[in-house]
């Protein structure tokens, strides 16, 4: 935060109200003229009107992990502002072209990666002191006295000598022609929140529960006309031939368009082939659909299978190809020769499917060169850019106007059905609302790796980890090596092997982490079971005294072992660990560090059930640093660990001949409430350590926490997901 305050923020007034434009410091504007800040009002973020209600727009896309309300509460904490006067609305999309390529004009709008709160923390508070410091600087010239005599509340300035106080409202219009401090304002101390560690609601619940219009699939435009597309099913295939006739002749279908396949410089696939229907009604889209006979080219891709591509992950794993070296330290092969015991075990997660609650939607408009696309997304401005491209006009004559994003999880990184609307809005003079179905969204995934890891793991003779040697094969993605138990163990390898492959993968709730959870954690627990140790003291020892280790990974540059260790301890109190249970009633435990927090849970699992058995009960502790709004941490330690068993029990997409088998849910389950228990405690560990994200950091331990359960409950190791409650 060293530039100046004219460079970070911009104050305008209009009809008696206070605007402030708040801007990424890496994406300051460079002008200095004062009165070009004053006219400079197009992207408001803060806007106190004259009767004392505050508008705050937020900049950060909103997915479910209530970052519009979060971002909002930073501000208004900063502020001194009475919460209940706040209103919380999203941003628009200003966007501005660099040297470098098109950039967000003021506040950075993209969500991905659990990184809004880490990276909004300082800009946010600042904007909010920023403000306050403005509205104290209004109050004293208008009462004439030093600002050291005055203090905020509630939205109110006071005067502390006479008992006087004057609102927000009444100070915004005479604070907004003020000059911006050139220094940021002192920041609040924790102690002195009001609502920064409170259990606020989300800004918009009532709108969601309530059904009423907020996702981009509620969306409208006047003279809409509606799309959907039958897509080839084999990945990289093409069309071949197409007839028509039956789907013209449905009533309400205007006109039948092909869509050419696009595929990446990168061989990944940017659109598949389809042929779309655009009716006057979804209706009449879909029976339109129905009706098309196509025939498809099945492409190069037809040989493979799901089972092939593990069985090539496994010859990898297996083998003595050396791959790609990610890490090693010390000798690990010296060391399990002088190791007391070796252990060597494989595992495997198979790919997975966001099945988004919200199917993707856009509805798109051009007239010209300009165009009008509304749609939930994470980067907004990858959707400008992209309907740029292939719309072949100026990103900047774009009007992105994002939604509230039925999930995403990664998947809404992704732009394929912002091109199709795109193309779709070319044929056409009036606006085009392309939706996906279910069997869509399933068949036309981005999956989450499926990968084959083999471990091997030394102990010397006191039972301490002195070596480990990680495996792994998989398409493409990161494996998030940087991890523990890196750095904990001694003599440290890490191989990697990514295969070429026509399966599209990306992005999926934590890239890569829920993976290496899976194999690391059930190693730690089948060597500590092995050992006659407890799990958890085994992890505690391994974590040994707490300290910061480098991190060269995403979301951090350290990453502290005493930290992890206190979640591991915080989820074995709340399951009351010691205690000693029947036989045929187990717990499991698993921990990990996902970009910049960590988290631990403990899965009961009651073996005992005729038939099959049964999660009893889930306890997790999670360390986000200073937690901001507690209602949300644990709305999404459960939901994201809840999706977490999903993939472990459930989310197994199959391949074969090249394309999805299981299209849609009476042929892939997912789990349901019935699956849960209703035993699920949180605790939030509270310390001084910046805010980081909690969208993604329960989801990774639950398939070996769940594993590890099912051991204990049991017997019996399971290293293959999806796992089996099969008694």
């Amino acid at each position: 935060m060293d530039l100046s305050r004219r460079r970070f923020l911009t104050l305008s007034a209009s009809a008696g109200t206070m605007l402030m434009t708040i801007n990424l410091p890496s994406f300051a504007r460079t002008t200095e003229n004062k009165t070009d800040q004053m006219h400079s009002n197009w992207s408001v973020y803060l806007h106190i009107k004259p009767d004392n209600s505050i508008i705050i727009e937020s900049p950060v896309q909103d997915m479910g992990q209530h970052m519009k309300t979060t971002g909002a509460m930073m501000i208004a904490e900063e502020l001194d502002a009475d919460w209940s006067l706040v209103s919380c609305v999203a941003a628009k999309t200003h966007l501005e072209k660099t040297a470098n390529g098109l950039r967000y004009k003021y506040a950075s709008m993209d969500t991905g990666g659990s990184h809004a709160v880490r990276r909004n923390w300082q800009i946010l508070r600042t904007a909010g002191g920023t403000a306050r410091q403005m509205l104290i600087s209004a109050a004293a010239k208008r009462w004439q006295c030093p600002e050291t005599q005055l203090s905020t509340r509630d939205s109110y300035v006071y005067r502390q000598s006479t008992g006087e106080k004057l609102s927000y409202g009444e100070l915004a219009k005479q604070a907004s022609v003020l000059l911006l401090p050139d220094k940021p304002p002192k920041l609040k101390d924790k102690t002195a929140y009001t609502i920064i560690g409170q259990d606020v609601v989300t800004v918009d619940i009532d709108e969601i529960v309530s059904g009423r219009p907020l996702f981009g699939i509620d969306m409208e435009m006047p003279n809409m006309v509606f799309a959907v597309i039958e897509r080839c099913p084999y990945f990289h295939g093409e069309i071949e031939s197409v007839n028509d006739k039956n789907a013209l002749a449905v009533p309400g279908v205007i006109k039948i368009v092909k869509i050419d396949q696009v595929v990446g410089d990168d061989g990944i696939k940017e659109v598949t082939a389809g042929v779309a229907v655009v009716a006057t009604n979804y209706w009449a889209a879909t029976q339109g659909r129905k009706a098309l006979e196509v025939t498809w080219h099945q492409g190069p891709w037809s040989h493979e299978s799901s089972e092939s591509l593990m069985q090539d992950f496994e010859r990898f794993c297996r083998g003595d190809e050396i791959g790609r070296t990610l890490l090693k330290e010390g000798d690990p092969q010296q060391a399990f020769k002088h190791s007391a015991q070796v252990f060597d075990e494989c595992y495997q997660v198979p790919l997975l499917a966001h099945a988004c609650m919200e199917p993707f939607n856009a509805v798109a408009h051009i007239q010209g060169n300009k165009a009008k696309i509304i749609t939930g997304h994470q980067f907004p401005s990858l959707v400008a850019s992209t309907v740029a491209k292939y719309a072949k006009i100026d990103p900047l004559d774009v009007e992105v106007v994002p939604t509230r994003m039925g999930g995403g999880f990664g998947r809404r990184f992704y732009s394929d059905f912002v091109v199709e609307a795109t193309l779709l809005a070319k044929e056409t003079d009036q606006p085009v609302k392309l939706v996906w179905t279910r069997e869509d969204e399933m068949t036309q995934d981005y999956f989450g790796q499926s990968t084959f890891t083999r471990l091997k793991a030394g102990v010397d003779s006191q039972g301490k980890l002195v070596a480990w040697h990680h495996r792994q094969g998989q398409i493409d993605g990161s494996v998030r090596e940087q991890c523990f138990p890196y750095q904990l163990i001694e003599n440290f390898q890490v191989d990697s092997y990514q295969k070429r492959s026509g399966t599209p993968t990306g992005a999926w709730r934590g890239p890569g982490h829920f993976q290496l959870a899976f194999a690391t954690e059930s190693m730690i627990d089948e060597v500590a079971h092995a050992l006659n140790q407890d799990p958890l003291a085994f992890r505690l020892e391994l974590m040994g005294p707490g300290k910061e280790y480098p991190y060269r990974g995403y979301g951090a540059t350290v990453i502290d072992s005493g930290r992890m260790a206190e979640c591991y301890q915080k989820a074995g109190e709340l399951a009351n660990w010691q205690k000693e249970r029947p036989r045929g009633l187990g717990l499991g435990i698993a921990g990990h560090f996902t970009f910049g927090s960590y988290a631990a849970f403990v899965v009961e699992v009651d073996s005992r059930v005729t038939g099959s058995m049964k999660i009893t009960g889930i306890w997790g502790a999670i360390d986000c640093g200073l937690p901001l709004n507690p209602n949300h941490i644990r709305n999404q330690m459960e939901g994201g660990f809840i999706d977490g068993l999903n993939a472990a029990m459930f989310n197994e997409v199959k391949i074969d001949g090249g394309q999805v088998l299981n299209t849609n849910f009476h042929q892939q389950p997912w789990i349901r409430m019935a699956d849960t228990p209703t035993v699920f405690d949180v605790a939030i560990i509270e310390n001084d350590h910046p805010p980081t994200g909690v969208g993604e950091p329960p989801t990774a331990p639950a398939g070996a926490a769940l594993a590890n359960a099912i051991y204990a409950a049991t017997g019996k190791r399971q290293r293959k997901l999806p796992l089996s409650l099969e008694a």
